[in-house]
């Protein structure tokens, strides 16, 4: 039974996430202090004076247009850190005897894992679309207009690939993993997503990643390896991503016909890979043999 210290628990289970967070508010203070300094320089001192709100004003515009790149920063410099942390997880493990090791699932399995991943993208967003939530979250259109500012290669590299896999590894690789110490794979699961939810936000974001965060965590305990969450994140980030830059939600949402139409092919991909991954993908825990001589002990 684990001995800890609630405190200690809870500590084991934010520090990575607080890592993150930490590394993304120092980057975004240098930028503001950087933009600060370069904006003000330009300026006499009775032009700072008269112009004092419109010189802010410009360097908190100047600060959003970079949010992009200040989050990609963030998380390509998080990802070695959290790397180590989830390496030091591995050995405490092995020190405690607590590993559990799987036979491999097929490679060829994992293209499930991708296209569960468009499919729940689709299905995901039309749903929430359809029921109006996004009348009621002002921050979910703000947020996407930062986002999703017309940088194709940066979104499709730092939305699609870099940020799923630093958010993968905190929530799955990390905190979930944690959590399944202290707690059976419902309770964890649930309270992994509703963080993960919480952490995006704003209500639009939150209901949709605590669906898709279910999610991982069932690919995960299918396929008994991170590549899976991985996989299916930047799945379904990059499908997000070309669907944004390309135009395409408006083709969907032209009409009811073609918006519910797609919506119920989306949910009909996601049930059958669902269904394929519960026929075909077996990982079976490999069961250390005993030490000759210690068979009775």
């Amino acid at each position: 039974m684990n001995q800890e210290r609630w405190g200690r628990r809870i500590w084991r289970l934010i520090y990575p996430g607080l890592t993150y967070l930490g590394i993304c508010f120092i980057i975004e203070v240098i930028a503001a202090v950087w933009i600060a300094f370069s904006t003000v320089s330009q300026y006499d001192i009775n032009t700072l004076n008269s112009e004092m709100n419109n010189i802010i004003n410009g360097m908190v515009d100047r600060t959003l247009s970079i949010a992009l790149e200040l989050q990609v920063l963030a998380a390509f410099l998080t990802l070695p850190i959290l790397i180590l942390y989830y390496r030091m997880d591995r050995k405490r493990e092995e020190r405690q005897k607590l590993v559990h090791r799987f036979t491999p699932v097929p490679a060829w399995q994992y293209v499930l894992v991708a296209v569960l991943g468009m499919a729940a993208c689709l299905a995901g967003n039309n749903l929430v679309f359809a029921s109006g939530l996004y009348q009621v979250s002002d921050a979910y259109d703000a947020i996407s207009e930062l986002l999703y500012g017309g940088k194709l290669a940066l979104e499709l590299v730092g939305l699609g690939i870099i940020v799923p896999v630093v958010e993968e590894i905190i929530f799955r690789g990390l905190m979930y993993r944690r959590m399944r110490e202290y707690m059976n794979v419902s309770m964890a699961s649930v309270v992994c997503s509703m963080i993960f939810g919480f952490y995006h936000g704003n209500l639009v974001q939150g209901v949709y990643a605590f669906c898709l965060s279910l999610l991982f965590i069932y690919v995960y305990e299918r396929f008994h390896s991170m590549v899976a969450p991985i996989l299916f994140h930047v799945a379904a980030n990059l499908l997000s991503v070309v669907v944004s830059e390309m135009d395409l939600l408006d083709g969907i949402h032209r009409s009811a016909v073609s918006f519910w139409g797609s919506t119920i092919v989306a949910c009909g991909v996601l049930i059958g890979m669902v269904y394929l991954i519960e026929r075909f993908v077996y990982s079976e825990e490999i069961l250390e043999e005993p030490v000759s001589g210690q068979e009775n002990e």
